[in-house]
């Protein structure tokens, strides 16, 4: 093999080697104004970039890719479904044992109802809000939960019972609910699906 940097005798300037495809302008025709040139003022502004050459940001920027559900949202709703479906699970052996209860303070009786009414929504809220669905539920029973877990202590410590652990996780989990679901992520969120927090 020889190198040279003259043209080459077998193939006239402006066609290519045989088997090879030729990319200029049909033999006879000059190439269009600009054609082949480069124009170093043009490096880096390609599509979705700024003149200094750095890419434009995404649209939605800060916000979960393609309206994926934030993680804010996920866990509130898995938080949702974790304290209702022990909050269920205790309402229904309360309810074994509702007649005991009641014969204990009629107000207890009261608040373990309303308190398995209340897990029930927490649980129904939270699956709602991980197949996609509005909070509403989730937010009420946050709510609610949160209102019984007041009335819960106070009951406490008129009844002489001292304070429980236990109470404070329920009290404060449902605020944590509320709180993830209530940052503007989330907001953001449900309002590009129609709904509203």
């Amino acid at each position: 093999m020889s190198s040279s940097t003259g043209p080459d005798p077998d193939h006239p300037q402006g066609s290519s080697p045989q088997g090879q495809p030729d990319w200029g302008p049909p033999p006879g025709q000059q190439p269009a104004p600009g054609y082949g040139q480069q124009n170093p003022q043009q490096y880096g502004q390609g599509y979705g970039q700024q003149p200094g050459g750095y890419p434009d940001a995404p649209a939605g920027y800060g916000q979960a890719p393609g309206g994926q559900r934030p993680s804010q949202v996920t866990a509130a709703a898995i938080i949702g479904v974790v304290i209702g479906g022990l909050g269920t699970l205790g309402g229904l052996l309360t309810l074994f044992a509702i007649g005991a209860v009641f014969e204990i303070d009629a107000l207890l009786g009261i608040l373990a109802l309303l308190s398995f009414a209340a897990a029930v929504v927490l649980l129904i809220g939270g699956i709602q809000v991980l197949r996609g669905q509005e909070p509403r539920l989730l937010l009420l029973g946050s709510y609610a939960s949160i209102g019984l877990q007041l009335l819960y202590l106070l009951w406490g410590l008129v009844q002489d019972e001292g304070f429980v652990f236990t109470g404070l996780l329920g009290f404060v989990l449902p605020i944590l609910v509320v709180v993830l679901l209530r940052t503007e992520q989330s907001r953001r969120y449900f309002a590009s699906r129609g709904q509203s927090v």
